[in-house]
C-alpha cells in the first residue's frame, strides 16, 4: 500500500546581489535592493530567492576579486553590497554632494565598474565611520555583534590588515606572518583600521537580515548559495590549516562540455580533521548562515 505524500512545491528566482543595481545604487546592486526584488518576487507569487554567494572575495582590490566563489571569507559579507543610504549620509555637506555626483556617474554606465564601485563605497564608509567614531564605544549592540562573531571576525579582520600591507591575499607572500599566529592577530585586532573592518561587518549584517525579516513578513525566504569550496588564499586557509588539504586541489568530472573536467583550485578538505570535533567548522558556518537563509 502506498500513502501519496504531500509535495511542497514553490517557484522562485536566482539572482547574483550584484544584478539588482536601482536608481538609488551606487554602481552595483546591494542589501538594500533586495526588498525591491522580494516586492516583486511577491507580486508574482514566488516564495522563494536564491542569492549567489554574498560572502567577500576581495585578495587584490581589483576586477580579479569580482567572481563570487571565490571568496577570503566564509563568514564575511562583501563590502560591496552595503547600502549606503541606509548606513547614514556624510556629516559634510561637501563630500556628501561629491558622492551623489560620483554614484549618478556609477549608475548610468551600462555595466558594472566593480573598481570604481570598491573605491567610492570605501571612501564613503571610511569619512561616515570617522564621524561615528567616537560613539561606538558606547554601542551596546556593536559590542555584543563583535562579541558573538569573536571566533571569526578578529582573524578575518587581522587578514584583512596583513592582505593590504601586502598588497595579496595569497598569505604564503606574507614573510614573517605567513604563518598563522593568534597572539599577532590579538595585536593587530588593537589597530584602528580593524575596528573599522569590524563595523563594515556589523552594518552589513544589520542589512542583510533586516532584508531577510522584510522577506519573510512578505511570504519569501531566502535560499543560500554556499560554495563547496574554500581558496587557497582565505582566512581559513591561513588560520585552520589542519582542516583542509592544502597541497590538493578539488573540481569536477570530465563532462560534455569539459572533456578533461574544471579544476578550480580551491582545497580539498581533510574530513578526518573536521570530524574530531563533530564538525564544528561546519556547524558554526551553517549557523551563521541561518540568520539570513531559510
Amino acid at each position: 500500500l502506498r500513502k501519496r505524500e504531500k509535495i511542497w512545491k514553490a517557484a522562485g528566482v536566482v539572482v547574483p546581489v550584484f544584478s539588482l543595481r536601482s536608481e538609488r545604487s551606487c554602481g552595483v546592486g546591494d542589501f538594500g535592493d533586495l526588498k525591491l526584488l522580494v516586492d516583486w518576487a511577491a507580486a508574482t507569487g514566488m516564495r522563494m530567492i536564491q542569492l549567489l554567494p554574498v560572502n567577500d572575495t576581495t585578495m587584490q582590490h581589483n576586477w580579479n576579486d569580482s567572481y563570487p566563489y571565490n571568496t577570503i571569507s566564509v563568514n564575511a559579507l562583501h563590502p560591496q553590497y552595503i547600502d549606503l543610504d541606509a548606513v547614514g549620509a556624510l556629516s559634510n555637506e561637501g563630500s556628501m554632494m561629491d558622492y551623489q555626483r560620483r554614484r549618478s556617474e556609477l549608475n548610468n554606465l551600462a555595466y558594472t565598474d566593480y573598481e570604481a564601485v570598491e573605491k567610492v563605497k570605501s571612501e564613503y564608509l571610511r569619512q561616515l565611520f570617522a564621524d561615528r567614531e567616537a560613539g561606538l564605544a558606547d554601542d551596546e549592540d556593536f559590542a555584543r555583534f563583535k562579541k558573538d562573531n569573536e571566533d571569526w571576525l578578529s582573524t578575518y579582520a587581522a587578514f584583512c590588515i596583513l592582505r593590504d600591507k601586502y598588497h595579496t591575499a595569497r598569505f604564503t607572500d606574507w614573510k614573517e606572518d605567513s604563518t598563522y599566529s593568534r597572539r599577532k592577530v590579538e595585536t593587530l585586532v588593537k589597530q584602528r583600521e580593524a575596528e573599522y573592518i569590524c563595523w563594515v561587518q556589523y552594518m552589513l549584517h544589520i542589512q542583510l537580515k533586516d532584508a531577510a525579516e522584510y522577506a519573510k513578513g512578505k511570504g519569501v525566504t531566502f535560499m543560500a548559495d554556499i560554495p563547496i569550496g574554500i581558496s587557497a588564499d582565505s582566512v581559513e586557509a591561513w588560520s585552520e590549516a589542519e582542516l583542509f588539504n592544502l597541497d590538493m586541489q578539488s573540481g569536477s568530472m570530465p563532462d560534455k562540455g569539459n572533456s578533461h573536467g574544471q579544476n578550480w583550485c580551491f582545497p580539498t578538505y581533510n574530513w578526518d580533521a573536521m570530524m574530531r570535533d563533530g564538525c564544528r567548522w561546519w556547524q558554526n558556518r551553517l549557523h551563521r548562515m541561518e540568520q539570513y537563509f531559510g
